[in-house]
């Protein structure tokens, strides 16, 4: 019994499977690679592929297994831009995890329903297309239910962790810099400053008279707010020397940061401590 193989049949297909997958990866990855270069993995991915059944004396399960760990390292690497370890290993089980998916999703149709190969690029390309739709709806709803994120706020030469909340609806802008105003407590702020600046800034939230001299470099000045059941308020702000924010992997730093303070705690529980600015990421 034998077979015919078609190397060109072979290297068309596994190169549209591997764009699918790769495509897929970047998007669960949240990737900046473009298409073009999970196109490049993919031919790599494809022509690898090709060349170990063209001249391979044996064709086992095990040599089959490594090569195909090896070939998936070289299409992430190359098709999802990925350098580091840990990337490079997240990268490589996504994929795998995409490519199991996709083809289960292949292996459901009945064995007629495969045959032609429009119809399989057809069939594959809507499989495609279901997978990329609930990978979009899935970021959406942990987007819409997760903003939570860790922050670190340095000020006077003390650092605080803090857990923030990306708040859309914190449209906040200091009139003096331009910038996009994070809320917190005043209280949590007071505790890193000395007791004179402690004392300064609750004289000048409370409008009395201050020293600027013992504000320091805080740059204390009022913003104009409307909240839910406040049409016009003032709000407090200062100067932090530097916010970092950590969100997805990704780290964000602010010098010079605009800190609202407010008087009222922010969340039952301390299930957040500042309010960010969704403005502040792009700033």
């Amino acid at each position: 019994m034998y077979y015919e193989f078609y190397i060109d049949v072979f290297f068309v297909v596994n190169l549209f499977m591997d764009f699918l997958v790769l495509c897929l990866t970047n998007r669960i990855l949240q990737g900046t690679a473009r298409p073009w270069r999970a196109l490049g993995g993919a031919l790599a991915g494809a022509a690898l592929i090709s060349l170990f059944f063209w001249t391979a004396k044996e064709i086992n399960t095990e040599n089959m297994l490594i090569f195909s760990l090896g070939t998936t390292f070289v299409m992430v690497r190359l098709g999802c831009g990925l350098r580091k370890g840990k990337e490079l290993l997240t990268g490589f089980l996504t994929c795998w995890g995409i490519s199991f998916l996709l083809g289960g999703m292949l292996y459901t149709l009945p064995l007629r329903a495969g045959k032609g190969i429009l119809i399989f690029f057809t069939i594959t390309f809507t499989a495609y297309l279901i997978l990329d739709t609930g990978i979009r709806l899935f970021k959406y709803l942990k987007g819409k239910a997760v903003s939570v994120c860790r922050v670190i706020l340095e000020t006077g030469g003390q650092k605080i962790e803090l857990e923030g909340l990306l708040d859309t609806g914190n449209c906040l802008t200091d009139t003096n810099t331009g910038k996009p105003v994070c809320v917190m407590e005043k209280s949590r702020f007071s505790a890193m400053l000395e007791k004179k600046q402690q004392e300064a800034l609750e004289s000048f939230c409370g409008l009395k008279s201050t020293k600027t001299e013992d504000l320091g470099d805080l740059n204390p000045r009022f913003v104009l707010y409307t909240a839910l059941g406040c049409e016009k308020g003032l709000l407090p702000v200062v100067t932090a020397d530097r916010l970092v924010i950590f969100r997805e992997g990704k780290k964000v730093t602010i010098s010079q940061a605009a800190i609202g303070l407010s008087a009222a705690p922010l969340s039952p529980y301390r299930k957040f401590e500042m309010i960010i600015s969704p403005k502040i990421l792009d700033s």
